[in-house]
């Protein structure tokens, strides 16, 4: 017994060792990222996603945060993004609005990494765009969330 302890362990110490730091649980780096369609001076239709993951291609990643326009009213945001095998990110996001507001509405579109681009918005529930938000990048550090 006593040699399989002193054989058994030290290999279980090195093979312990050995791991790769891969196998153990994987850290993500986290961001926010805020974005705005600006109208008249100011941010009109604003939005904040928190943790925001890293994206790579073919993968997809969950998005939740805030909305909220002018009216200074916040609303919940879910949706995810996805990067394509060729680096395009596609992004879809439900505002969940009808609780301070008249109605809640999709937005869906193409963007950079910063989800920066023209985002579709639909808002009488018919899934066709009524329009479209040319979004910005915002510092999130500068935007005051009501």
């Amino acid at each position: 017994m006593r040699y399989v302890r002193q054989l058994l362990f030290p290999t279980m110490l090195g093979l312990m060792v050995a791991m790769p730091a891969s196998a153990g649980p994987s850290r993500t780096t986290t961001r926010d990222v805020c974005i705005a369609a600006p109208t008249g001076g100011g941010s009109f239709n604003t939005f904040v996603f928190r943790d925001v993951e890293p994206l790579s291609p073919g993968r997809a990643i969950t998005l939740k945060g805030l909305f909220f326009t002018g009216a200074q009213k916040v609303e919940p945001v879910s949706g995810s993004a996805a990067m394509t095998t060729s680096g395009t990110i596609v992004l879809g996001a439900f505002v969940h609005s009808t609780a301070q507001s008249i109605n809640d509405f999709t937005v869906a579109g193409i963007t950079d990494a910063n989800f920066v681009g023209i985002l579709n918005y639909d808002n009488d529930g018919d899934f066709k765009p009524n329009g479209t938000l040319a979004m910005e990048a915002k510092d999130c550090a500068t935007i005051a969330i009501p």
